[in-house]
């Protein structure tokens, strides 16, 4: 009877544990309007877009907007022969404002209009981070003209925000 007593207690506990309602975690703050991811890889030795646009290598982004005009990223580069550079890896993380803009000339054609653009507040104005933007959409890009050269974006639009 005893070890009966004590099976049910521990179910009762187990069932009280289960049915406690936990919120949901919030990792990208209750501000985060979009959720975005960029990587892009250029290892094609002889073609333009590698050598004198945006370099032998590739940088791998991750961008949190947020719905009052501010931003948060984890951006990591890693570069072959660069002339500024040099070559290797480095990482940032960044935060900063951002706005909608015209895709500039050096970032990856998805065929998008607009990009997100920053502005990391370190006195270089502001930069098109090569996230493609379509207000309030949540999209898929890719870009594969050559080999030796590939680029996708994801970029998430959180409901509501």
């Amino acid at each position: 009877m005893r070890r009966f007593l004590v099976l049910l207690g521990i179910a009762a506990v187990a069932c009280a544990a289960a049915s406690v309602s936990v919120p949901a975690a919030g990792a990208y703050g209750n501000t985060a309007q979009y959720q975005a991811a960029l990587s892009l890889n250029c290892d094609a030795k002889t073609n333009p877009f590698c050598t004198e646009m945006v370099g032998l290598g590739g940088e791998w982004e991750w961008f949190a907007f947020n719905n009052d005009g501010t931003f948060d990223s984890t951006q990591t580069f890693c570069a072959h022969n660069d002339p500024t550079f040099g070559s290797g890896a480095f990482h940032f993380n960044g935060d900063g404002n951002w706005r909608a803009g015209a895709a500039g000339p050096t970032a990856p054609p998805f065929g998008q209009i607009q990009d997100f653009w920053v502005n990391y507040n370190d006195g270089q104005g502001w930069q098109d981070s090569g996230v493609p933007y379509a207000a309030g959409t949540s999209m898929h890009y890719s870009f594969k003209p050559a080999p030796g050269i590939s680029a996708v974006a994801q970029v998430s639009a959180i409901p509501n925000r």
